[in-house]
């Protein structure tokens, strides 16, 4: 049994259910998929109280024997200081001390068919199986169970029945069905060869002449050999109908009922089978399970692939670093947290790739956005950067010619409204092609360079340090927000002046048509602004905001309103200068202090 992660770069723990009373079905699946990733991939048999609530678990010695049949590498006890690359939470359910133990030793926490209270916390969240759990998961993959389409018609002769009811049964549901089932022998109405499957932790007893399966190893690959599988609503259910078989079900709660009626398969029951259901059930579980199966199923989805795929965020705040905070929106690829301890909203990001500003994205992108590429829209810009150096000077105590450091400048047209004011404009952005433009078609000094990469004694050397760093609808793109206002503060004398714009988190378009919103917020966009937590966090590295002001005001955003005029127009207009509801603002800030 392992004890230690593999000597690798990257660290994949599944966290599946230990507890006896809930099955083993989603321990089973997480030493498949993490024996199909081979090492680098571990299982931690998640036996502490935080998971379990003192409830009996699964037996150490039986799940060291599964894993050894699989070849998956186990963890029993989580090494002090380990952090995972990824941590994949296949618990079936779990509370808040569960969600607090594995997001500290995760740098990405995924939770994989998930319920309960950790549900709202966890930032990505995958469904398999269909459920009615809320909130909704970020995405619902069918085929992540990995079956694959059902391979027959589900139309044979009805001669054979499979009962099983999971590894431990621990409803008692096989009995009950054998009860049944000894009634209707007796009366002459049971024509059928039944076969009955006894988990590895099953404690009933199969009576004389009912052929039984003992702890069958690869069930799933057996189902086929029978016409009908008795079950509840669960995995074993969803691998009789990829095995072809039809399934009848008999549930240990109403909640599984519920689920099977929304899958639109057949029950007979709550713990108390009910004769009449289960013999009008025989009849159209076939059909049933025909209608179910492709969208039960899905398109087939290798997990270990999936969950190999290496792209997206820590789900950490920005601002302070923390993690654990609720999520409150979720889209395919993207949630968003707010901050307990700052106020910050942020995004953490799934399965996507990083942003790549190349010429494509100021043309192509920028032109499919606005209707006309950047170059196209420099004057326009331009006149925006004239307004900007006037509140700039202001917040500076000087119009003397200053040294306006633009990061994030593209090709240029704040540093040009710089220049025309009289100033020293200073640029810098990550895409060549831009900063080339700067250099040599408008004349002003800039660098290709992160700004977190940035020495400014190395760019721009015998140059003083800048009196002003301004950042226009750059400051959200940086998922390492802390990083960046530390730099600026650094960067600054006391007195100087951060100017920025950004998103308006309390703007008309997040507060109205907040669904809308969210899908529709840029994949990179990291931070969501808004006028307060922009002092309170500004506040915290340094920085004093000394003028606000509240921009991109789109009355017709407001739901409803079609029209860009009229009285109703006109009051929405009103309404949204006095509240403050554009959709987006800038903010001027001075250095007050250092940081220690």
């Amino acid at each position: 049994m392992a004890e230690t992660a593999p000597p690798l770069n990257r660290l994949i723990v599944f966290v599946p259910n230990m507890r006896r009373d809930r099955g083993t079905g989603h321990l089973k699946r997480c030493l498949s998929v993490s024996a199909a990733l081979g090492t680098g991939a571990m299982v931690y048999l998640a036996t502490d109280a935080v998971f379990t609530d003192g409830t009996e678990t699964l037996d150490p010695e039986l799940v060291r024997t599964w894993a050894q049949r699989t070849g998956a590498l186990v963890l029993e006890t989580w090494p002090e200081g380990l952090v995972a690359d990824l941590v994949v939470a296949d618990l079936q359910t779990a509370g808040r001390r569960a969600f607090r133990f594995l997001a500290l030793r995760a740098r990405r926490l995924v939770g994989w068919d998930i319920s309960g209270p950790s549900r709202r916390l966890i930032p990505f969240l995958v469904d398999s199986l269909p459920h009615e759990t809320q909130p909704l998961p970020n995405v619902r993959i069918p085929g992540l169970l990995g079956l694959g389409p059902s391979v027959q018609a589900f139309d044979r002769p009805l001669r054979s029945i499979l009962a099983v009811f999971g590894g431990a049964d621990p409803a008692g549901l096989t009995a009950r069905f054998l009860l049944m089932v000894g009634r209707l022998q007796a009366q002459g109405r049971w024509p059928y060869r039944l076969t009955v499957v006894r988990g590895p932790l099953a404690t009933f007893t199969v009576p004389p002449g009912i052929e039984t399966l003992d702890a069958p190893d690869r069930l799933a690959e057996r189902l086929g050999e029978h016409d009908l599988t008795v079950t509840s609503w669960g995995l074993t259910a969803l691998e009789s109908l990829w095995a072809g078989t039809p399934v009848l079900l008999l549930h240990p709660t109403a909640y599984h009922l519920r689920l099977a009626r929304r899958a639109g398969l057949p029950s007979f029951g709550v713990r108390r089978p009910q004769t009449k259901s289960f013999l009008e059930g025989l009849a159209v579980a076939p059909p049933a399970a025909r209608r179910a199966a492709p969208r039960l199923l899905g398109t087939p989805v290798d997990p270990a692939a999936y969950f190999a795929e290496d792209r997206g965020s820590e789900g950490k705040c920005p601002v302070c670093l923390t993690a654990g905070h609720p999520v409150f929106a979720r889209t395919e690829h993207k949630s968003y947290h707010r901050c307990g301890t700052c106020g910050m909203e942020y995004l953490s990001v799934h399965r996507l790739p990083p942003k790549v500003y190349s010429e494509a994205y100021f043309f192509d992108e920028y032109q499919k956005q606005y209707g006309k590429t950047y170059l196209d829209d420099f004057s326009h810009i331009q006149a925006m950067g004239s307004q900007r150096i006037s509140i700039l000077e202001k917040s500076l105590g000087s119009s003397s010619p200053k040294r306006i450091f633009d990061v994030g400048c593209a090709y240029g047209p704040f540093l040009a409204a710089a220049a025309v004011e009289g100033h020293l404009p200073f640029g810098l952005d990550i895409a060549p092609e831009a900063v080339e433009y700067v250099r040599s078609t408008l004349g002003f000094p800039a660098v290709q360079a992160s700004f977190l990469d940035l020495s400014w004694d190395a760019s721009f050397p015998g140059v003083p340090a800048p009196d002003a760093v301004t950042l226009w609808y750059v400051i959200e793109h940086f998922p390492d927000l802390n990083a960046v206002l530390a730099k600026a503060n650094a960067l600054l004398p006391l007195g100087g002046v951060l100017a920025f714009s950004t998103p308006n988190g309390r703007g008309l378009s997040r507060r109205f048509r907040p669904e809308r919103f969210w899908q529709e917020s840029p994949d990179d966009h990291f931070s969501i602004w808004n006028p307060s937590n922009s002092r309170r966090v500004l506040r915290r590295f340094g920085f004093e905001v000394v003028s606000l002001r509240i921009t991109g005001q789109h009355p017709e955003r407001f739901p409803g309103l079609k029209k860009s005029r009229g009285i109703r127009y006109s009051v929405v207009a009103w309404l949204g200068r006095r509240l403050g509801w554009g959709d987006t603002f800038e903010v001027y800030a001075r250095k007050i202090k250092e940081l220690s």
